[in-house]
């Protein structure tokens, strides 16, 4: 016995050595949620970018946390993650010793801008921040919020100081004098306002812009106000006097974003053409522009030693930093990504196909042994929908989500070979999906579904019948069938007679995916009513609803032996199914965001899925459930044998301990808590509601090591409080201690 499980264990370390070893680029790995063995793409960039005051580091506020990086080679440092929602806004102390992010899910966190250690959660009213600032002593926090209000912190203790109200709508920048007591800040009411942060009082209002002010910045001396608005002007104020403003610029970008110079002799702004200009503070006069950007300058930073200007576009989802003197591009940071909504493999299993961002013409394909974005595919003139590799693999067919044009690329080499469109007709293209010899093309949207030679390029059918748009298309393993899912209806339509010949009838809402068994007889629909059915492939028959998800499905795959359907959804989880009965085998949790695509590997043995927040994660099916239990696992017969394998040479504990986000959320009444261990340890979480008054506590206490993520292991929350009530809707913060670890997660209950 000993001697197989000797053998079994180096069997599994080898094959794990050679998965992994390809992943040279390290931060695809960084701070991966359980079961998972990559992360393609850092996110979209949500927020700002800031300096380190020691110039060394630049922070960079995106929708998966804070991305690190070397200042001067543009390297990864670290990836800090924790908030539950995108990250809107970063600053640094004075000194460089803290570093604050404020986020969408009402938090603002306090991390060691040394070591990226948390410090402290503030989450008492926080509301959702917009803009943070510090105090020239770093001993207070000043954000701005959605709600209109400004708060101000104690940055030791993390308790509210005071609140500022006066603004009519949301406070999108802050900023500090060096005369500390007072702080400017600037709203979408159009409107920039002066505050005693001793007393609370309003100061003085300074309007002039015509629309949201969203950024303001003080000049070192503190006599000067800079503000950047959405109506493409840059201003400067004379505090002392409450002068009328002088337009500096007549240009901006969506964001209007400007700078300072450390010695306060140049601002830096951004501007809708793509460039960046540089203007003397004592003059007012333009130094120079520095150009080449690509697309609009969304955001800016000054270095602190007033060399490099950072400055970004977030569509992009590059960072360039630029020299001062000569303008010349000394670097670029690239691979954030904005949302991804479909991901396709290449049959070869080495190539995978992505769309990103809403606005995003572009197709790119990414190396899943090493992690890297290897090629971006131009053509579309809008938003890419869908992808899909034809069976050998040759075609890479793209549809236009927006602009109604299908291309066909070499899946090779990546170059163009074919436009195809309905000439007359400009139907945006929601989904593709190649015959199974490769020699057709099912492209859905609108309200038709058509047929296409791919080798000509002939429309060969045009298949109508649905009410509403067609959202997803696919044909049967033999080709004789074409399944298509719109509004509520699935319709199976027979390829030969391109008639209909069942209109399958069971959602209460847009089907938003479908997908055959690779045997043909069954089929899966996804739906925004949050369901997935089964049905017959030959009659039509309903077979089974499954339910589990708690928002709309996104996207749903059958494994390469049938035996295992994953699904994605908007509630951010990916969720595996045993397809014969229906049960929940495993929930992933790891996207801060919606999944909106999953796509199995050709082998099975890993399942990619793609996210509204910018990233695609590549689960190793093997290791997702290797603390689970295995004899619920379906998928391929070589996956099984792994499983067995890796069960006997898993490591005992989780390698970090965590607090997992909640399910369902929202919930009514109940929900579970899921957490996993590093070490053996006290357990216990405490709800609190938004004040940070204690709800009700769950006393789990003593646990091993090890994950608890099922339902039967989980903590469990009734909705009610201590006193056995039904809590009132709205939102809670559930706080995990287990030894000397602390983590708080947002919780909301809707009824």
């Amino acid at each position: 016995m000993k001697k197989i499980r000797l053998a079994a264990f180096c069997l599994v370390l080898a094959f794990a050595l050679s998965v992994r070893s390809g992943f040279t680029q390290d931060y695809t790995r960084w701070k991966l949620p359980e079961g998972a063995e990559a992360r393609l793409g850092k996110g979209g960039i949500t927020g700002n970018i800031v300096y380190s005051p020691d110039g060394t580091l630049l922070a960079v506020a995106c929708s998966i946390g804070i991305w690190l990086y070397d200042a001067h080679t543009g390297a990864e440092v670290e990836l800090l993650t924790g908030h539950t929602y995108a990250v809107s806004c970063v600053a640094f102390s004075p000194d460089g010793s803290v570093l604050a992010s404020g986020s969408w899910d009402e938090t603002i966190r306090l991390w060691d801008g040394r070591t990226g250690e948390r410090l402290r959660t503030l989450f008492d009213d926080v509301g959702e921040v917009l803009s943070l600032t510090f105090s020239p002593d770093g001993s207070t926090l000043a954000s701005g919020g959605h709600d209109a209000k400004i708060r101000l912190w104690n940055v030791h203790t993390g308790k509210r100081i005071l609140t500022l109200e006066g603004h009519t709508r949301y406070v999108s920048a802050v900023a500090f004098s060096s005369a500390e007591q007072i702080l400017a800040s600037g709203s979408s009411d159009g409107t920039i306002r002066l505050w005693d942060t001793r007393t609370g009082e309003e100061l003085r209002t300074l309007s002039g812009h015509s629309e949201a002010v969203l950024s303001v910045a003080f000049s070192p001396d503190g006599h000067t106000i800079v503000s950047g608005s959405r109506d493409r002007t840059v201003r400067l104020w004379d505090i002392r006097t409450g002068a009328d403003a002088q337009i500096l610029a007549e240009h901006g970008s969506n964001d209007a974003p400007i700078a300072f110079s450390a010695d306060g002799s140049t601002i830096a702004s951004g501007s809708n053409d793509e460039s960046i200009h540089l203007w003397d503070i004592r003059t007012r006069k333009h130094l120079k522009g520095i150009y080449g950007h690509n697309g609009t300058v969304d955001f800016i930073a000054y270095s602190p030693d007033g060399l490099t200007i950072a400055s970004g576009n977030r569509g992009s989802g590059i960072i360039w930093l630029w020299s001062v003197h000569t303008g010349d591009c000394l670097r670029s940071i690239t691979n954030h990504t904005q949302a991804v909504s479909t991901v396709a493999y290449h049959p070869d299993g080495l190539t995978l196909a992505s769309n990103t961002g809403y606005y995003d013409e572009v197709v790119h394909l990414w190396d899943v042994t090493t992690g890297g974005r290897f090629r971006t595919l131009e053509g579309h003139e809008r938003r890419v929908e869908s992808l899909v590799f034809s069976p050998d693999g040759s075609i890479l067919a793209s549809g236009g989500g927006w602009d109604g044009k299908t291309r066909l690329w070499d899946g090779r080499t990546g170059k163009s070979l074919r436009i195809l469109r309905e000439w007359g007709k400009w139907n945006d293209v929601d989904s593709v999906a190649f015959s199974p010899d490769g020699r057709r093309l099912a492209t859905a949207g609108h309200s038709e579904v058509c047929l296409w030679n791919v080798v000509t390029g002939e429309l060969l059918e045009t298949l109508t019948g649905h009410l509403g748009y067609v959202s997803s298309v696919v044909f049967s393993p033999d080709g004789t069938t074409l399944a298509s899912g719109g509004w509520t209806t699935v319709r199976l339509w027979d390829v030969r007679a391109a008639t209909a010949t069942h209109a399958l009838v069971g959602h209460k809402d847009s089907v938003t995916s479908v997908a055959f068994s690779p045997d043909g007889l069954t089929l899966a629909s996804g739906s925004s009513d949050h369901t997935i059915c089964m049905w017959d492939a030959n009659t039509g028959e309903l077979l089974r609803t499954i339910e589990g998800h708690t928002d709309e499905l996104r996207s749903v795959a059958f494994s390469p032996d049938g035996c295992t359907l994953a699904s994605g959804s908007w509630d951010g989880t990916i969720r595996l199914w045993d397809v014969r009965t229906g049960e929940n085998l495993q929930t992933l949790f790891g996207h801060v965001w919606g999944a909106d695509s999953v796509a199995f590997s050709p082998d099975g043995l890993t399942l990619a899925s793609g996210s509204s927040d910018g990233t695609i994660l590549l689960w190793d099916l093997m290791r997702a459930t290797a603390w689970g239990d295995i004899r619920k696992v379906a998928v391929t017969d070589r996956t099984r044998q792994l499983l067995v394998l890796s069960h006997l040479a898993a490591p005992i504990s989780p390698p970090e301990t965590a607090l997992l986000p909640n399910y369902p959320n929202p919930f009514n009444p109940e929900t579970w808590i899921p957490y996993q261990l590093a070490k053996p340890a006290e357990v216990e979480l405490t709800i609190h509601d938004i004040r940070g008054q204690a709800v009700r506590t769950l006393e789990v206490g003593y646990q091993p090591a090890g994950v608890y993520q099922s339902r039967e292991r989980a903590a469990h929350w009734d909705g009610r409080n201590q006193q056995d009530e039904t809590v009132a809707n709205g939102a809670y913060f559930c706080t995990l201690r287990a030894g000397d670890f602390t983590s708080t997660r947002k919780m909301l209950v809707v009824k």
